[in-house]
């Protein structure tokens, strides 16, 4: 009868098991397979491969170059990273509703794209250096969106940006906190921009050195 190493119940076989070879081979390299560090492309290939994944499994994903665990209920990164982009190439706008292109500007959307730490919570934080061409409010926000159906999680809001009201360049930077997220779930935030609307005179806002950086809480 077949028995089991004390610590990772391993399967070996005894004098009394039949005498095959290969198959008492083949149990103890099926009962290893899934404890490896497991190797796929994407974690849609990932998901495909292990339909019951255990509590404790380990699979490195090429894209986006990533280590992931299952906790027992979801996929997490083994250990989540903060992601930061930043963009020195200026830009202007004169919407009046946020956008997150800016006109003159390559590179533009930035879009960080992370996965939802165990907790569902993550900082995001965005800053720029600004400047209005008239005394009006300007505005540098964020937006979260899920990445698989590219649904708003959530929306740009003046509650959470980064102001200024001022024709003198200045450097605004603003963080909040994003919670609720599904852990293991791919999202991506982007920077947003707007001013205020000015009845007296048309309002051009112009940033530079922009950057958004979004750290999990663990």
């Amino acid at each position: 009868m077949t028995a089991y190493t004390p610590l990772n119940a391993l399967p070996y076989p005894q004098s009394t098991d039949t005498a095959n070879l290969p198959l008492h081979l083949q149990s103890l390299a099926e009962a290893i397979d899934s404890r490896t560090v497991l190797r796929y492309g994407t974690a849609a290939l990932r998901d495909a491969a292990i339909t019951t994944p255990a509590a404790g499994m380990v699979v490195w994903l090429t894209s986006p170059g990533q280590l992931t665990h299952y906790t027992g209920t979801v996929w997490a990164p083994v250990a989540p990273v903060p992601v930061f982009l930043y963009n020195n190439d200026a830009g202007t706008t004169t919407s009046t509703t946020a956008t997150d292109a800016l006109t003159d500007a390559a590179g533009d959307p930035l879009v960080a794209s992370f996965v939802a730490p165990p907790t569902g919570r993550v900082i995001v934080t965005v800053g720029a250096l600004m400047i209005n061409s008239t005394a009006t409010t300007c505005y540098m926000g964020a937006t979260v969106k899920k990445v698989s159906d590219n649904s708003v999680f959530l929306a740009s809001s003046i509650d959470r940006a980064a102001m200024l009201y001022h024709t003198n360049r200045a450097s605004t930077s603003t963080q909040f906190l994003v919670s609720g997220l599904v852990a293991g779930t791919a999202y991506a935030a982007s920077p947003t921009y707007w001013t205020a609307a000015n009845t007296t005179a048309p309002n051009t806002v112009t940033y530079d050195n922009r950057f958004i950086r979004v750290d999990p809480v663990l």
